[in-house]
């Protein structure tokens, strides 16, 4: 019998690989996103937004398992996201759902400098009382999220700013690896990792300056480098927000760096028995991956 696994936020960077690993593999994939539109690798997709109901779509869907991945930024955020996901836990649960399983972030505590990382730590408490799993992220490296918007800024700009020297710490882990963890995961129903907050970033960390040189450096941008204190930055973002504009960083993002910046985080990244991957081996991997994807799709 196949499997049916729901994806909220399907269309976004983690969303998407997610449902290509798993339709790869033979489980029936059904995405939630906000606009509604076919999204690659998804049998069904279903239009929903944090704070919408998806009770409709539990009764024509058989759905297995649910892997949360939507995030709502902007107003209001902490009470959308903490709301929101609860209210799709419980409807899911409500119609049998065997394993729900939550994108957290590293960034999640109850002091959070941001309405993200605070959100992040209330759904965590929430899942794992419920018997759910939370899986904690690093800098995911691959063609999206916080690596993606990195990647962009050097791309565009001929000076970039690098954060407090960039000596801050940055956990990471490559796509590849999530997705394999996840699909283990959902073979295994969750055995041993229900109720529990499982951190994922490989055991080894990176500078800012040596994320940003290894993204530089692979993809051949000829970007340099400006030190710059980031609050200053943070302060800028902030005002920009207010204006129609669409930076590839976001005063949110700078907000949970310098917080986390010297912070020390121990890895479960054993406990999956996959092998330790270096930040050059990755950022490589993400390299080729684009570089292949135009032949992959025209096949």
């Amino acid at each position: 019998m196949t499997t049916t696994v729901m994806i909220t936020g399907a269309g976004g960077f983690i969303g998407r690989h997610l449902a290509g690993r798993l339709s790869g593999e033979g489980y029936r994939v059904v995405g939630i996103a906000r606009g509604g539109a076919a999204l690659e690798h998804c049998h069904a997709t279903y239009r929903a937004a944090l704070g919408d109901s998806l009770i409709s779509v539990m009764r024509q869907e058989d759905v297995d398992v649910v892997l949360h991945c939507a995030n709502h930024a902007g107003p209001n955020e902490f009470a959308i996201n903490v709301n929101g996901t609860r209210r799709w836990f419980e409807e899911a649960a409500a119609h049998g759902t065997s394993l729900q399983i939550l994108m957290s972030s590293l960034s999640a505590r109850e002091d959070a400098a941001t309405d993200y990382g605070r959100a992040k730590h209330a759904l965590e408490e929430s899942f794992i009382a419920e018997g759910g799993v939370a899986f904690r992220l690093g800098v995911v490296i691959g063609d999206g999220g916080m690596f993606g918007r990195i990647k962009h800024s050097l791309a565009r700009s001929p000076v970039v700013p690098l954060l407090d020297n960039g000596c801050g710490r940055i956990y990471f882990l490559g796509i590849d690896y999530l997705t394999s963890v996840v699909e283990d995961s959902i073979r295994s129903d969750g055995d041993e990792l229900r109720g529990g907050v499982w951190r994922l970033q490989q055991p080894a960390h990176c500078t800012l300056l040596e994320l940003m040189t290894a993204i530089r450096d692979q993809y051949g941008f000829a970007c340099r480098f400006l030190p710059i204190p980031s609050l200053p930055i943070q302060w800028a973002l902030a005002m920009s927000e207010y204006l129609p504009l669409k930076l590839p960083i976001t005063s949110t993002n700078v907000k949970g760096l310098r917080q986390s910046r010297f912070d020390e985080f121990e890895t479960d990244f054993a406990r999956f028995g996959y092998p330790a991957v270096s930040l050059n081996d990755l950022v490589a991997a993400a390299v080729r991956a684009e570089d292949t994807a135009p032949m992959a799709s025209g096949s």
